[in-house]
């Protein structure tokens, strides 16, 4: 089985790494300080992900896809917009860089219904998801490294899955 990076990338990114059926490693991390440019986040998010390949080695990466600015009208600014998309493409880059060309986007809704059975709003979701790390023994600091993790127990039932799929 293959390893699986699972990011929750924002201002402050989560991740979760580890195989499937395994206990992943977790945290959170902030690429740089508030207020910094993005060309600082993006520089430092392209250092932290580089580590990442080397020590973890992970042979997927899967990040949650930003929702359209459409369906935020009005609340997403501009900054908000580069940074949830230039993340993804940043850390996409590292990893293909890295060889690891099994890069993979999750819909917030498919990820929520397999952790919590449910897709509530984002606040209660948020709060459930935390609760839901906390019964599988995961002690997390915050709700990027939760969701990182719902994101990782996703893929790892999608890899499951398939692997089962192949062998009958």
């Amino acid at each position: 089985m293959t390893c699986i990076l699972a990011l929750d990338l924002a201002s402050v990114t989560g991740w979760a790494c580890g195989e499937p059926g395994g206990t992943p490693s977790h945290g959170s991390v902030r690429f740089a300080s508030l207020g910094s440019s993005h060309e600082a986040i993006f520089a430092a998010a392209l250092k932290w992900m580089s580590t990442m390949c080397k020590e973890r080695q992970p042979g997927l990466v899967v990040w949650e896809a930003p929702l359209s600015t459409s369906f935020k009208r009005g609340k997403t600014t501009m900054n908000t917009t580069t940074l949830l998309y230039g993340l993804p493409a940043v850390i996409g880059a590292v990893a293909y860089l890295h060889g690891i060309y099994d890069i993979r986007k999750a819909d917030t809704r498919d990820v929520r219904l397999h952790f919590l059975g449910q897709n509530p709003k984002r606040a209660k979701a948020k709060m459930l998801v935390m609760q839901q790390c906390r019964l599988y023994g995961w002690d997390v600091a915050d709700d990027n490294e939760a969701d990182a993790l719902a994101i990782w127990s996703y893929m790892g039932a999608i890899l499951t899955a398939d692997m089962f799929r192949r062998r009958a």
